[in-house]
């Protein structure tokens, strides 16, 4: 039924919606496949088998991770065999190795306690657990630049691309990790012990042409929007924005772009997307801050974000002072019931996200972002 006079169905715009084709990255698909092809045949004998999946934001990395391997699992449940997959975002689940181990052993080996025990004695009876109850798994680490370059705790690649070495005597049950990232500049911060077991022979994702960006968009507008309620001309305006140079080919944005003129045309009581809902849309957001981005933040690190967005409206400039960031934030935080916090924890890493600008203590600003239209977002997302 219906979500109005415009829309169909809105989730379809979702960052989280993984549709049934994915457009102009089956070659994608089919190579990260056929890297695990055999695998569910004789396990055992498959070895440990480490990928990376390379290239900017809203690429489609993440939902062709996703869509290969439910391939891969397939083969295994044909085969009478377990396969689980853990997939970790770092930006939300990351922080340290600990933190990490232990939401691994959360999804694959959720009958063992992690209480008590150290990184390494997790992933020790992980591998234990999964081959004792004759289970698989594939683990994806999404982010891993992000990670690598907020943590000092980089090990973690080391260890992941030597889980066969644990107990080298016996069989891996983790068939394959899968290591996401933005670029490999990251290769830089790590050491070469590290950098050797992680291989130098990525999946690169080429950015997406006009004509293949068309072709994503309108093929989840078509799900997403009633019939007639959007038209060739505003698919082709927002495509033109994706492959701009200020986007780079982020589809992301480009949903957001499509779901916010959306909603802007059902707020003005029209029943069709125009261009000019579009340009008014586009000119209020920014690419930096996607819809995905803020759902990734923590109540803290929004209130951090609010608070800037306030002192920069506040003082009127491009940049303001630590100290006024931590008034707002010391205000805010107050009303909303919540412990008195250290801004600079977090101002840190909304740099590392590419959200705000940290020059000095006395430079903090924001990456081009509508003032006036980004606090209410965050506000909204807050007091969910």
């Amino acid at each position: 039924m219906p979500e109005g006079a415009v829309f169909a169905d809105r989730s379809r715009l979702s960052p989280r919606f993984i549709p049934s084709e994915l457009p102009h990255r089956q070659k994608q698909v089919e190579q990260i496949a056929q890297a695990f092809a055999g695998a569910a045949s004789d396990p055992d004998k498959f070895p440990l088998t480490i990928l990376q999946v390379i290239g900017v934001a809203g690429i489609g990395k993440t939902t062709t991770v996703t869509k290969s391997v439910k391939q891969v699992e397939q083969d295994f449940t044909k085969n009478r065999l377990s396969l689980k997959t853990a997939y970790i975002n770092l930006k939300l689940q990351g922080g340290n190795k600990f933190a990490i181990y232990r939401f691994l052993l959360e999804r694959l080996a959720p009958d063992l306690p992690s209480q008590g025990l150290s990184a390494e004695e997790m992933l020790r009876y992980l591998l234990r657990y999964l081959r004792d109850n004759k289970q698989y798994a594939l683990i994806i680490m999404d982010e891993i630049d992000y990670l690598v370059k907020t943590s000092k705790d980089t090990g973690i690649i080391y260890d992941l691309t030597r889980l066969n070495e644990f107990e080298p005597d016996r069989p891996c049950n983790v068939k394959g990790v899968v290591f996401i990232a933005r670029s490999t500049d990251f290769y830089s911060r790590l050491d070469p012990a590290e950098l050797s077991t992680l291989g130098r022979m990525p999946i690169e994702f080429p950015q997406y042409t006009l004509e293949q960006a068309s072709d994503i968009l309108a093929s989840r507008a078509e799900q997403a929007f009633n019939p007639k309620a959007i038209g060739s001309d505003v698919i082709d305006k927002v495509a033109k924005i994706t492959t701009s140079a200020e986007v780079n080919g982020d589809v992301r944005y480009a949903l957001d772009l499509l779901l916010y003129a959306g909603n802007l045309a059902e707020s003005q009581g029209a029943n069709r997307v125009t261009l000019e809902h579009v340009r008014k849309v586009h000119g209020q957001t920014h690419p930096s801050v996607t819809t995905e981005e803020i759902e990734q933040l923590s109540k803290s690190q929004l209130v951090s974000l609010v608070a800037v967005v306030r002192a920069l409206k506040s003082r009127k400039k491009q940049y303001v002072e630590l100290k006024d960031v931590r008034l707002h934030a010391a205000e805010l935080a107050e009303q909303l019931g919540m412990k008195k916090m250290d801004v600079e924890d977090y101002l840190d890493d909304l740099k590392a996200r590419r959200l705000i600008e940290v020059r000095s203590f006395k430079e903090i600003g924001l990456h081009g972002v509508a003032l006036a239209e980004l606090e209410p977002v965050l506000m909204a997302r807050i007091k969910q």
